[in-house]
Formats: C-alpha cells, structure tokens, sequence
C-alpha cells in the first residue's frame, strides 16, 4: 500500500510544483471561476459539483492554480475536493477561446468515498467574452474519484472574471493602492442551534454545534461600506464532528455611530456544507447575518452577532451567534473605519504534501484499513508581523491512504529565522478541527506543531521539508512529513 501511496505523492506532486510555476510571475490579475459541473452517469448520491476555481496566466497561454469542489445536487452535502487546476489556453478570436486542461486533488466525505479520495477531471471548455473581465464557459471533460463509484462524462457550466487585486509577489516595499484591495483577516467562533434538523442516519435530531474558523474580506480602496467575505468553518466540539461549510457574498456596513467607535452590518451568504451526521441534502447553504463591529487599538476590531442558515435541499435549519476578531489593512491606526489604509503587508502561500503515519488507535475501532498512511494535499497562508512573526492558517484534504473524507484546518503561530543567505527553519504550533475517513479524531479539536527547513531558490518561491506531530481527544496522534513550495507576495491597502 505504502507504493501505492508513494505513487499518489508523485501524481500530486507534479500539480504542486505546476502552481509554483504560477509563482514566477508577477500575478496581480487573479482569474476566479465559479461554475457547476453535472455528472452524466446516475452512479452516486452525487448529481452535480459546484467549484470555485482561481488561476494566473503564468504566460504562453498556460494557467495554473487552485480549485475547490463541493457537492451541490443530489444527497452528498459534505463531500468536498480540493487540489489542483491548470490549463492551455488557445485564442481562436479576440473573444473565443478553447482551454484544454484538467484537475487533480483530493477529498470525500458524506460516505461517498470509501477509498483514497483522489480526484481527476481532463477537461475542454469553450470560452465566451461577454463583459469587461467577464467570461462565459461551457465544456466537456472525465470526472473519477478513487475509492468511489463516481467514474463518468461530465458536462461544466461557469462564468469567470478577472479581477486586478493589489499585491505583487515576493517581499516588495509599499506602494499605493488603486484597485480592489483584502482589507481584513478574521478568526471567528460559532455557535449553531440546530432547529428541528434531523440527522442524516434518521436517529433523533441534531444538538447544539461549536464551530471554528477563518474569513478574508475584500473590497474597493475607493469604497469601505461595502466588502465581499469569503468564510469557512468546521465543527470542532458538541454534535456535527466531520461537519465542514464555506459561504461568500457582500457584506454592507453602516455609517460609524457611538463616537465613530462603532458600526453595524449586514451580509447575505451562498455555500456549500454538510459532513458528519448533519443532513444538507445535496449540500447547498444559505445564510444571512447582522452585527455589530467594534474598533480596538491599532487595527484590530471585534465583531458579534446573530445568522440564520438553511440547508433548501435537506433537513438543517440554524439559528446562530457568532464571534470575530479582525485585522482590518485598512484601519492601522484603529482611528477611523476605512482609513487610509496600512502599509504594506508580507505574507507567504505554500502548497505541497503531507504524509501521515498511522499507528495503533490512529483509525476508529473497527475500520477496515487501519494499516494505511493517508496523504494530503496541504495548502496554507502565513501573515508576517515583522521579520520573524507570523501567524498560519491552513487546509488539508486527503488524496490517497484509503481515508477518503478526511479533511484538516488548522490556526497557528509560528517564527522563523534564516541561518544563512539561503536557509531558514521556523517552526509552529497550530491547533484546529479535523474529522472524516474513519481516523479517531473524537468529536473533531485538534492541535500540534511542526518544524521545517527552507531552501530559497528565488525571491519568489522556496522549497521547504518539514517534520511534525498533531494529537486529538481520540486515538489520533500521527507523525507528520511536509514538503511544499513557498511563494512570498505583498499586499496593498492604502491610496
């Protein structure tokens, strides 16, 4: 088995270092697609994916970047895939063009995947210009997920646009921002009462949930009441161990009252979720919120508030409160809402791999493949305070180890340190939520470190290696190795 795992890592190696390749060039215009892709073979609970995909023109046609899939019609609310996507381009008018490519990852969930979990898609896609920026996307392509039934023509849907967000890639000095800006990062706690949702297995009804998580904001340096968010959360203690949701959509905000010291908001949110006993049908999720946002001192703000989420196509209706606590880029000072904006900001992207040894009580009683070492793709952010500092988050879903539906992420800090013109180690220590695959993660909180060796080969990417171990309230206690590529890039956030 460890041969066969050893293939996987080639397989999603290659992808890796294909996004690297991304990291060459200077990639200020970021190309997000979002579209469906239906499956044209009744094989699983699975009749469609919905995917958000973002990629750069690395040049000569070739794009390169990164995808995730969620399930979105049918009965698999909580099967999730991420990995890879890359593609030629081919211009046949100013407007018309024919991309030929494909996506490798990996993931599961939702009992769907009994097995690895690695996903391929070769695809052709006709692409139409209808916008300034905007694209129309219709194409052809062979979805298969390993260690389950899901082998078949696909038929894909999806509009993109290219966006020009303010950043350059490696560690630059400050210059002004003119475009669309992140304009803050946020660590957010969830509380969920389910209300009459039924669970997935039909065995009574869902119990409260406690959910952690991330979100980045996005918005216009030109206007600061209304940001984009994009959030993602996963049950990490009470009912609902292996549930996972992500939402996006605008968020409006108030003029600042109460001294200019508050301001209130509103938001709608679209997504995808399910996992663990919870019932989302083919996983589609709305949610609207509102709150209060607070500003504190130099930068960092609180928010609260209250949401309501609904499962339409399954049984999981929420009544919900919420914490956050932001960095906004665009209030250094903690002075005024939608300032001037901070000064330039470091941070560092890595995607790779990440071997987990199992080990006795590492799979829950009773599994089938306890003897399997899972795999992961890995892929995670860090944001710099100062030369050494930084604080990480990341994501992993499994591409091979019979384990098919875990799924890791993790929060941390972390410092690092050169030790020569080349080297530098750094070293963290995370902690998180992870569930799926049958691995003994007992409700799903997690926590850890690892160390890692870097090697730069340019001022815009690294290779790195690593070694680490992460524990949870279940018999899960792996050794980790971690190899990646790093890509430095600045962000800009003031006029």
């Amino acid at each position: 088995m460890r041969a066969e795992t050893i293939k996987g890592a080639l397989r999603a190696g290659l992808a890796a270092l294909g996004l690297a390749a991304a990291g060459a060039a200077v990639a200020e215009e970021i190309d997000i697609r979002t579209g469906v892709d239906v499956m044209l073979r009744n094989q699983s609970p699975v009749s469609a994916f919905h995917y958000v995909t973002t990629t750069v023109d690395i040049g000569g046609g070739f794009h390169l970047g990164q995808s995730v899939y969620s399930a979105a019609w049918g009965d698999a609310g909580g099967l999730f895939i991420g990995g890879f996507e890359g593609f030629k381009r081919f211009q046949i008018t100013d407007a018309t063009s024919i991309d030929v490519g494909g996506f490798i990852g990996g993931g599961g969930g939702a009992v769907v995947v009994l097995g690895d979990g690695l996903m391929t898609k070769p695809q052709v896609t006709l692409n139409q210009a209808f916008a300034s920026g905007f694209m129309a996307h219709v194409g052809v392509g062979w979805t298969r997920v390993t260690g389950s039934a899901i082998n078949t023509p696909s038929l894909t849907f999806a509009v993109s646009r290219a966006t020009e967000l303010e950043l350059d890639l490696g560690n630059t000095g400050n210059r002004p921002a003119s475009g669309v800006i992140i304009s803050a990062a946020k660590g957010l706690g969830r509380y969920y009462y389910p209300v009459n949702a039924s669970r997935r297995n039909g065995a009574g009804v869902m119990k409260p949930m406690y959910l952690v998580g991330g979100e980045f904001t996005f918005r216009d340096i030109a206007n600061d009441r209304l940001e984009v968010f994009v959030s993602a959360v996963g049950a990490a203690h009470g009912d609902g161990a292996g549930y996972a949701e992500w939402l996006a959509w605008p968020r409006y905000y108030t003029a600042p009252f109460f001294g200019g010291r508050l301001r209130g908001f509103a938001d709608v949110g679209v997504g995808f979720a399910g996992g663990g006993d919870v019932d989302t049908g083919g996983g589609l999720m709305l949610a609207a919120s509102a709150g209060l946002e607070a500003r504190l001192l130099g930068g960092f703000h609180a928010e609260a508030g209250v949401m309501g989420l609904t499962a339409p196509t399954g049984d999981f209706n929420v009544a919900a409160a919420f914490v956050r606590g932001a960095l906004r880029f665009d209030d250094p000072s903690g002075e005024s809402f939608g300032g001037d904006g901070a000064p330039a900001r470091h941070w560092q992207a890595s995607t790779g791999l990440s071997y987990q040894f199992s080990h006795p009580g590492f799979r829950a009683p009773g599994h089938p493949f306890t003897g399997n070492d899972p795999l992961l793709v890995e892929s995670g952010v860090d944001l710099f305070f100062g030369d050494h500092f930084y604080v990480n988050g990341a994501g992993y879903t499994v591409v091979d180890g019979m384990a098919g539906g875990f799924a890791m992420g993790a929060v941390g800090l972390g410092m690092t340190f050169p030790v020569s013109e080349r080297f530098a180690v750094s070293g963290e220590v995370f902690g998180g939520a992870a569930a799926g695959g049958g691995i003994a993660t007992s409700g799903g909180v997690i926590w850890g470190g690892k160390a890692e060796l870097d090697y730069k080969l340019s001022d815009r990417f690294s290779l790195s290696a690593g070694v680490g171990k992460w524990y949870s309230r279940g018999g899960a206690q792996p050794l980790t190795l971690h190899g990646a590529v790093k890509i430095p890039f600045t962000t800009f956030h003031a006029n």
